[in-house]
């Protein structure tokens, strides 16, 4: 797996590539930690080029959303391809979890940015 992340004025973007999985799960926790430190008022996961995702890479976002929730930062995932898309699908995670197909700055408010 291939983690990146950036901060905008109003979002911190987690950019995930490859598999999320149980052996990088933690490095994930640790910046989830660090973006909900930063009191961005997004918190955007860029899922364009996600793979996979398992169990224990699902339980890290899952984790997470009181603090998110208590701290009010939006979770937004974005980009999924359809396989990843799928298992929150099956989860039913679709149902709590905000999910974008894109997230192109012109379709979006200028403050999610």
């Amino acid at each position: 797996m291939e983690l990146y992340h950036e901060i905008k004025a109003q979002a911190y973007v987690l950019i995930l590539s490859g598999n999320l999985d149980e052996h990088n799960a933690g490095e994930i926790d640790n910046l989830l930690k660090k973006a909900i430190k930063s009191r961005k008022k997004n918190l955007l996961i860029d899922c364009r080029n996600l793979n996979y995702i398992s169990s224990a890479g699902l339980g890290i976002f899952l984790s997470n959303l009181p603090e998110l929730k208590e701290k009010e930062i939006s979770l937004i995932f974005f980009g999924m391809k359809p396989g990843v898309r799928q298992v929150f699908s099956f989860l039913g995670l679709d149902a709590v979890l905000t999910i974008k197909d894109n997230l192109e700055e012109e379709q979006y408010d200028e403050t999610l940015i």
